[in-house]
């Protein structure tokens, strides 16, 4: 379900943030260095070096929300 919005949302975002996205059962190694401890997760990196993470689904105007959030910064 989550994919969905996902797969909605992002293209809008492609030439202002990069976005990826981690199948953590193929990449357990990546899910620990996050602390990934429930699916989805949402991690965002900023240049600093900070990290924040937000869990569960988010909908689609509330991930939009989340994204101009990091823009702005």
């Amino acid at each position: 379900m989550f994919e969905q919005v996902l797969n909605e949302v992002t293209p809008e975002y492609k030439d202002k943030i990069n976005l990826y996205k981690v199948n953590i059962e193929e990449e357990p190694e990546i899910a620990g260095l996050f602390n990934v401890r429930s699916v989805p997760t949402v991690t965002t990196i900023f240049k600093s070096g900070k990290s924040n993470s937000t869990l569960g689904a988010l909908n689609e105007e509330t991930l939009k929300y989340f994204l101009e959030g990091l823009i702005s910064e």
